[in-house]
């Protein structure tokens, strides 16, 4: 179906393409469905008292402020997709709700606001909730799809609606200095979109997607000869397409394969470790590598064990946000880059594990240079490039790192029994909890909340995969790692599966 075939339910200010970020969660992950509010970003923020009407012209500052929450998303394959700006009055009364309900001892995010299913192409991915008495706020839930933001968007989102109500609160305009030109706007989707698309973001796509090629090569290569201990195979090919897909090909008309379903049974498990969060910053601490790759590092090791491997492809989240505008931006731009990982050798554990961090610090840092991709592209690259390996345990997971930057004010998957944070846990119990069954999930993925006080350590995997009956012994093996490497060596190195090891 066309652009000119299909018209959205509202007026429209202008449209454009979707970014590549955009992209890659319209086509692989399913939406309008009964189960997408797994996937939404929630935030609770202050109501602060402010009457209602102030809060209500303050939403609007932000929806005016940024376009991706006032938009509708056409979904019609790689070229045909579209988003569609609409004018801010025209929806106002949809997102905002307001309610007298009670809040009071109610945990965070244990709101029914939080599982609406948004309509992408028919709504926009927003809901605000004012909780008020006497006409003033009390407490505001907000609710986006994650098509239109991601963790890192929501700091933003926070941020620009708490300086709204504050200056609306006094009679001022949050954001008129914009308008002078003495302050720079966020980034908009929209216009994301069409610069990636330009002479210069083609000339970016051949040099990330040659990045790509090179990393999945290395992958293949590394693992060459290993049996997938669990996860589906590669379709079968046609003798024509067996080794025929390069980077080249994906600017160059090729198709890709149609989207693919991570519908099924999934699970989680979660563990709350004070010894792993403090271990990361004294990590960080001593050897000039970021807290993220000692998770990182820790995760893949225990991937290694898991899948009787000597290394592990894992595809690490990148925050994707360089520019001051990209900064300032609500907008998904998260992505994903290919990180190799080794096991640490046995016979000097301590020193392959020091050379093994060095590395994946230093696979990061290049790699969030090309993790804004054409997912059609990388995706079909993984499947051609890794042929029996694509989608299996030892070359798929994902690995997914906030910090306080993102997790101070809210946490979109933080652990529903614990309303507080590890600061509130007397001691490490090493007590890992298991979530029921979900619709929606990762087929393998370690998301890490991270504090100064400690971290929070959550896996999710496909029932197919098998990863349940090692997922405990994966979370405690991690932590164990952590602390091993934090006492630089000094302990005796863990064990996988010997709960314990590291006192």
């Amino acid at each position: 179906m066309t652009e000119s075939e299909w018209s959205p339910s509202s007026s429209v200010i202008r449209s454009g393409r979707l970014t590549w970020a955009q992209q890659e969660w319209v086509h692989w992950v399913p939406t309008d469905t009964d189960t997408s509010f797994e996937d939404n970003i929630c935030a609770v923020i202050p109501g602060r008292d402010v009457p209602v009407d102030h809060v209500v012209t303050a939403v609007r500052d932000v929806l005016v402020r940024h376009e991706g929450l006032r938009s509708l998303v056409h979904r019609a394959g790689q070229e045909g997709s579209r988003q569609y700006v609409c004018p801010v009055d025209e929806r106002l009364d949809d997102v905002i709700q307001v309610t007298d309900e009670d809040v009071a001892g109610r945990r965070r995010f244990d709101t029914p606001w939080r599982r609406t299913c948004f309509r992408i192409g028919a709504e926009w991915p927003i809901k605000v909730v004012l909780y008020a008495t006497g006409g003033l706020a009390r407490r505001i839930d907000i609710v986006v799809d994650h098509v239109a933001i991601d963790p890192w968007g929501m700091r933003v989102l926070c941020d620009d609606l708490t300086r709204a109500i504050r200056s609306r609160a006094v009679g001022r305009e949050p954001f008129g200095a914009e308008r002078t030109g003495r302050v720079e706007g966020a980034e908009q989707p929209i216009d994301v979109a069409l610069s990636e698309t330009s002479p210069a973001g083609l000339v970016y796509q051949r040099r990330a997607l040659g990045y790509w090629e090179q990393r999945l090569l290395g992958f293949r290569k590394a693992l060459d000869g290993h049996t997938p201990r669990s996860g589906p195979s590669a379709r079968p090919r046609s003798p024509s397409e067996q080794g025929a897909f390069r980077f080249g090909k994906a600017l160059d008309g090729h198709t890709p394969p149609p989207p693919t379903s991570e519908q099924g049974a999934f699970r989680s498990c979660w563990l709350v470790s004070r010894r792993a969060g403090q271990a990361a910053g004294a990590i960080a601490r001593a050897t000039g590598v970021s807290p993220s790759a000692a998770f990182l590092l820790a995760f893949g090791t225990a991937v290694c064990a898991v899948e009787r491997s000597p290394q592990a492809g894992l595809f690490a989240i990148s925050a994707n946000r360089f520019s001051a505008g990209a900064r300032r931006s609500v907008r998904k731009a998260t992505m994903t880059m290919p990180v190799l990982v080794p096991a640490p050798a046995r016979g000097d554990a301590a020193d392959s594990y020091r050379r093994a961090l060095a590395d994946c610090a230093a696979q990061q840092l290049y790699g969030h240079r090309f993790a804004n991709a054409d997912p059609y592209a990388t995706e079909r690259m993984c499947e051609e490039i890794l042929e029996d390996l694509y989608k299996t345990g030892v070359a798929y997971p994902r690995f997914s790192y906030m910090d306080d930057s993102v997790t101070n004010d809210f946490n979109p998957v933080w652990p529903a029994e614990k309303d507080g944070f590890p600061g509130d846990v007397t001691a490490d119990d090493r007590t890992v909890t298991f979530t029921p069954p979900r619709p929606l999930g990762a087929r393998y993925m370690l998301t890490v909340l991270h504090r100064r006080a400690g971290a929070v350590l959550s896996l999710q995997w496909g029932d197919a995969t098998g990863w349940g009956e090692t997922a405990e012994s994966m979370l405690l093996h991690i932590e164990d790692l952590m602390v091993w490497a934090a006492s630089e060596y000094a302990l005796d190195a863990p064990v996988f599966g010997q709960a314990g090891t590291i006192a």
